[in-house]
């Protein structure tokens, strides 16, 4: 029974042999019919006819019949337009492939785009353009870095309770003060009081005149009808200001005034830090009515519409006594308003008859005059601002002899000559006439600068004034170079990120194109700080771009 097993299973085994090693077969230079006949107990398997079969290079090749007629001219067409448009789909799709892969670089080197911007900005530079103006406009650079509003708004809300807190701080001050000089000069309390007649009178009660005689709290009569009162003093507006000054200390005075509507008077006082704990809230413009001292409201009293962001309230020096000298050296005292109590205004402007804005036409069309200068001059400023403004400042105080602080009319076309400021002749008369508006013959070249170039606004300003002020520790109103150089960090330029610049060539950059602008080479004081960055507003459109330039460098 084994045996039979074993013979079938062998059987099979050489029955599988000739399909399983047909390859080994043909190798060995057999045939299978030549191995069939060798091994007749096996089925044979009928020839397979090789050269019938088409080769697979052939099998691939077009069979093109004979005597095909010819395309007609509209299959023709079709196989044109085929092309044509098998042609543009390529082209399309190389060109989608290499946008895929430009955003892939782009995504993994986030600054280079910035980088880029700086170098287009260096090609896009004409050829008047100085090496200082080239070196200057790398602050630009600063602008392209992303504005983190939210790290902003953190930063602000904090100064904003600080600075919330001191006007407080002042507004309890003014009204402890002016109340209690109320109390103080009302005839009324030198009058003897009621007392009754368990009360003992002192020998000398009679004999001493009544200012002479010591009078306690209880007896001095708070509520008069001579006198102020809180509810009057309530009714203020409130605003922040600052000195136009080219004085740093003077320029950087934290000032608070109040514009009282019950008598049209106004005063301002000055918050003051000595050391870090101790404050104080001292009288800076004793309280009064006063009235402009230049321009086309010239001894005019002030009144509630001249009361606004950017309005200018002037004072003479001689009448206030308590003015630090630094400010009794100029004739003229420049208030610049920064801010004020809206909401108080509003509030004010409602109850008030006066009308809402007191701007005339006359002063209407001088601002529509001066305007059109600026933004004349604007364009030619544009790429050159910092080497011109700060160049300026320079050649004026040159002029300058005597040391007024005033210049004629021919220094001023001469000024411009030199600078390559274009200004046409009707300008220059137009913008001469509404400066030397009491005909003096000459102007303040600060006020010269300001109307005919313009100047930044108030809220760049503020960020100039705290990067100074924490450059200038001392409050001296002027800073070393080595603390500048000390202070500055380029660790954020976009240049230097990219590695197309080092942090030591972006500060060099910078130093050069400021010591330019110094009368001193070892000292910066604000006025030349102020019109180094009032050149580089002249170019930045946007105020978070010129905030990004001014605090990243210095970490404000």
């Amino acid at each position: 029974m084994d045996f039979e097993v074993k013979g079938i299973a062998a059987s099979l085994t050489n029955q599988t042999q000739p399909f399983s090693g047909r390859k080994k077969l043909l190798q060995q230079g057999q045939t299978p019919r030549s191995w069939a006949i060798q091994n007749p107990s096996l089925p044979v398997v009928p020839q397979l006819d090789l050269g019938s079969l088409v080769d697979s290079d052939e099998e691939e090749q077009d069979i093109i019949p004979e005597n095909l007629p010819e395309p007609t001219s509209k299959y023709k067409l079709k196989y044109q337009q085929y092309e044509t448009e098998m042609k543009e789909g390529y082209k399309q799709y190389s060109q989608r492939n290499a946008e895929k892969t430009k955003s892939k670089i782009t995504q993994q080197s986030p600054r280079k785009k910035i980088d880029d911007k700086c170098i287009q900005g260096e090609e896009s530079i004409v050829g008047a353009l100085t090496t200082l103006d080239k070196k200057a406009l790398l602050q630009h650079g600063y602008a392209d870095i992303p504005y983190n509003a939210q790290s902003s708004m953190k930063k602000s809300d904090a100064e904003m309770v600080a600075a919330q807190r001191k006007k407080q701080t002042v507004a309890e001050q003014v009204m402890i003060d002016h109340l209690s000089r109320a109390v103080i000069s009302d005839p009324e309390q030198n009058l003897p009081t009621e007392r009754p007649e368990s009360t003992p009178i002192f020998p000398d009660s009679k004999t001493a005149p009544l200012r002479l005689r010591k009078r306690t709290l209880h007896e001095t009569k708070i509520r008069t009808h001579s006198t102020l009162t809180e509810n009057m003093l309530s009714h203020k507006v409130q605003f922040d200001g600052r000195i136009i000054s080219r004085n740093g200390h003077d320029a950087c005075r934290e000032l608070v005034g109040f514009f009282f509507a019950h008598d049209q008077s106004l005063t301002i006082y000055e918050y003051r830090q000595f050391g870090k704990n101790r404050t104080s809230v001292l009288p800076f413009i004793q309280k009064n009515t006063y009235s402009h001292q230049c321009g086309r409201r010239k001894g005019t009293q002030y009144q509630l519409g001249d009361f606004y962001i950017g309005a200018n309230l002037t004072f003479l020096s001689s009448d206030h006594s308590s003015l630090p000298e630094s400010i009794k050296e100029n004739t003229l005292f420049i208030l610049r308003i920064t801010n004020i109590d809206q909401i108080a205004l509003d509030s004010l402007k409602t109850d008030s008859v006066e009308p809402e804005d007191n701007l005339t036409s006359p002063e209407a069309n001088d601002r529509l005059i001066l305007k059109a200068v600026q933004d004349a001059l604007k364009e030619q400023l544009h790429k050159r601002g910092v080497r011109i403004l700060t160049g300026l400042a320079k050649h004026l105080q040159q002029l300058d002899k005597e040391g007024t602080g005033l210049l004629d009319k021919a220094d001023f076309k001469q000024t411009l000559q030199v600078f390559r400021l274009e200004v046409s002749e009707n300008d220059f008369e137009s913008a001469w006439q509404i400066l030397n508006g009491n005909d003096s013959g000459k102007v303040d070249y600060g006020e010269f600068k300001r109307a005919v170039i313009g100047e930044m606004n108030e809220y760049r300003k503020s960020f100039v004034r705290k990067a100074f002020m924490k450059l200038d520790f001392n409050k001296t109103g002027s800073v070393p170079i080595t603390n500048i150089r000390k202070c500055y960090c380029a660790k954020k330029h976009p240049q230097v990120i990219s590695g197309h610049s080092t942090e030591e060539e972006i500060k060099l950059s910078f130093l050069e194109t400021l010591k330019d602008a110094c009368s001193k080479s070892d000292e910066v004081t604000y006025g030349e700080f102020e019109d180094y960055y009032e050149g580089l507003s002249i170019g930045i459109v946007h105020d978070e771009d010129f905030v990004n330039i001014v605090c990243t460098p210095w970490g404000i």
